[in-house]
């Protein structure tokens, strides 16, 4: 790939702070930063929305366990994600904790270089109004089958006035059809919650939407971009240019 390579800490530690900068401005929402450890609270009963992200080289038993208190303290399920190198005393700390193991995802990412824009005919256009924020809830709603109002409050009123995280929406027949976020932190993009409705895969609007959101990381310095995926969409992020440079361990907290 060429240039500075991150390291795997460097890379699922941005991540995991871009996404605490994704959902700064989530209704019910709640972050905060230890060694090793980021922690963004989306705040809503999905463990999809609040995020563990432990990627160490220390502090990872207590970083868990203080998210762990917080989230019991709000009755909120949650979602532990392990780089490899913290795996084994991240699976420790969870299973004393009473979370569930459920598999492993694809850590990946993509130089600026190497990424592929796709060519398609939908129109893309970044979030910039509260209008925009309703729309993209409403998409993020129907790609994952969560309550619409779940992902209008996990981007909050707010979101159109940040400068550190960014969404996309792409349209067809002016339509949104698929969403996209990304937040930079130094050079590095993380890229999340892409979607797309259900009566529109297969159709390019993904793919577009994902590339709007790659293009501002790369107007806003980033040179890496990084991302979780899961295994069914490893071959569409591969397509973009991302490989797999890790997995995750993943382990899923019910809410009590």
């Amino acid at each position: 790939m060429g240039h500075r390579v991150p390291s795997l800490v460097e890379l699922v530690g941005s991540y995991g702070e871009g996404w605490r900068a994704f959902i700064g401005s989530a209704e019910r929402g709640e972050s905060w930063a230890a060694p090793g450890v980021s922690v963004g609270i989306g705040g809503e009963p999905s463990h999809d929305l609040n995020w563990i992200v432990a990627y160490g080289p220390d502090g990872v038993s207590d970083g868990i366990a203080a998210a762990v208190a917080v989230l019991r303290r709000r009755a909120l399920p949650g979602v532990l994600y392990a780089a490899s190198p913290v795996a084994a005393e991240a699976a420790q700390v969870a299973s004393d904790l009473g979370f569930i193991h459920s598999g492993a995802v694809p850590v990946m990412c993509a130089h600026a270089g190497d990424v592929v824009r796709a060519e398609g005919g939908h129109e893309t256009r970044r979030v910039a109004d509260v209008e925009g924020v309703l729309a993209a809830g409403d998409v993020l709603g129907d790609a994952f089958e969560l309550p619409v109002d779940w992902c209008q409050r996990l981007l909050g009123v707010g979101f159109p006035g940040r400068t550190d995280a960014s969404v996309f929406l792409s349209l067809h027949d002016g339509r949104p059809v698929a969403v996209a976020g990304s937040a930079v932190i130094g050079d590095i993009a993380g890229i999340y919650a892409v979607g797309t409705r259900h009566s529109h895969r297969r159709r390019g609007g993904g793919a577009s939407v994902a590339s709007a959101a790659i293009d501002h990381g790369l107007q806003a310095g980033a040179r890496w971009f990084g991302l979780l995926s899961s295994p069914d969409a490893e071959a569409f992020y591969a397509a973009l240019g991302f490989v797999a440079v890790d997995h995750a361990a993943t382990w899923v907290l019910p809410a009590e």
